[in-house]
């Protein structure tokens, strides 16, 4: 009995021990974080900002892209003045001639046939002009001598100044026939490459069918549309980038005209510029870029301090330091222009004013901030 009565004691010392030391360990995680608790501070929260500075400007270098086209100094359509029938064609696409080559004619036997008709006529009238002048030579002689008539005389000299006449018109015949014979033929009439076929030979064609086509490559222009004020900012000198379909710079380009007609559909004036030979292909892309000097009062502002608004307007976050500590107020701007990741904008803000650069998804209008450190790399 003795012996139980010394194990309880023994159990109920231990539990007591056991408590104590959890309470004691209790305690002290209790002041522990008691201590690492900080003080409450009173006051609104503030939000640290990074602001950049407004400078307002007179105006800005806009820089715009256009897109035109390449085409060739000299394209020809060509074809035979003439009817007839296609005798020989000496080229094909793509082959590469020079000026004044033969490049297809026409059967000009007929024409040949009637030239040597005419030339056989006019040397039997040359010889009976021979005939006419002795005539009237002697006709003359007689005359003088008293044993002919002047009728007779007269008579003569008419009948050589006939065929004299006569003599002219198979010259001007004969030159005619010359002229159509050679109008048989096409010529090159610069060096270029062809890059149309649209006959062959055989093919009975009338005056006037597209038989070939002939573009120039040792000169190459660029045709692109603009609004009026780039294209006379151009024309007197602005500054400019021209760019192939793979808008690789175009160097050696040089403004050749601007048209001064406005097209109805685009508004556009037309710009041409001489591109150096074998740069570019016809027809392919080209893009000029244009900077141009446009007036207008604003600041330039970075992309992320900007967030849309109703109405097609934008929005920047003001900080207003009138107060302790500052607070944030909105401002309403319009973007004239932007590249990059800046924008120049015009709107309700003045000279100096701080400008939230960016976090805007954590502000409100009214909300307390602390300037971090104005930003200028605008």
């Amino acid at each position: 009995m003795k012996q139980t009565n010394t194990l309880r004691r023994s159990k109920f010392a231990k539990i007591t021990a056991i408590s104590l030391v959890i309470a004691a360990l209790s305690s002290g995680i209790a002041l522990r974080l008691t201590a690492q608790q900080p003080e409450q501070v009173s006051g609104p929260r503030t939000l640290p900002v990074r602001t950049t500075v407004v400078k307002l400007e007179n105006g800005y270098m806009a820089r715009r892209t256009f897109t035109g086209r390449a085409v060739a100094g000299r394209t020809s359509s060509l074809a035979f003045e003439l009817n007839g029938t296609i005798k020989s064609i000496e080229v094909d696409m793509g082959a590469i001639v020079k000026e004044d080559s033969s490049l297809a004619s026409l059967d000009t036997s007929r024409l040949e046939a009637n030239r040597r008709q005419l030339s056989a006529e006019r040397d039997e009238a040359v010889a009976t002009l021979d005939l006419a002048e002795r005539t009237f030579n002697r006709a003359a002689k007689t005359f003088e001598q008293g044993h002919a008539s002047a009728q007779r005389r007269d008579e003569a000299e008419a009948n050589a100044a006939s065929l004299r006449a006569r003599l002219k018109r198979f010259d001007a015949t004969i030159a005619a026939l010359d002229v159509d014979i050679a109008k048989a033929t096409i010529k090159a009439p610069f060096t270029g490459t062809i890059t149309k076929r649209n006959l062959d030979e055989g093919t009975v064609v009338a005056a006037g069918t597209p038989l070939l086509e002939i573009t120039e490559t040792s000169r190459m222009e660029a045709h692109i549309g603009m609004p009026p004020e780039h294209a006379i900012a151009v024309k007197n000198g602005a500054q400019y980038i021209l760019r192939d379909g793979s808008r690789n710079i175009i160097e050696g380009a040089k403004v050749r005209s601007v048209v001064p007609v406005i097209e109805g559909n685009t508004r556009t004036m037309m710009v041409a510029f001489d591109i150096p030979a074998d740069l570019v292909a016809r027809g392919e892309l080209m893009h000029a870029s244009v900077q141009n000097w446009q007036e207008a009062a604003g600041t330039w502002l970075p992309l992320r301090a900007l967030s849309s608004d109703v109405r097609g307007l934008w929005r920047v976050y003001k900080v207003v330091n009138k107060t302790t500590p500052p607070h944030v107020r909105f401002e309403n701007v319009q973007i004239l222009y932007s590249e990059s990741d800046r924008a120049f904008v015009t709107g309700s803000i003045s000279n100096d004013d701080l400008i939230i650069a960016d976090g805007l998804e954590r502000l409100a209008s009214g909300q307390h901030v602390s300037v971090i450190a104005p930003d200028n790399r605008n």
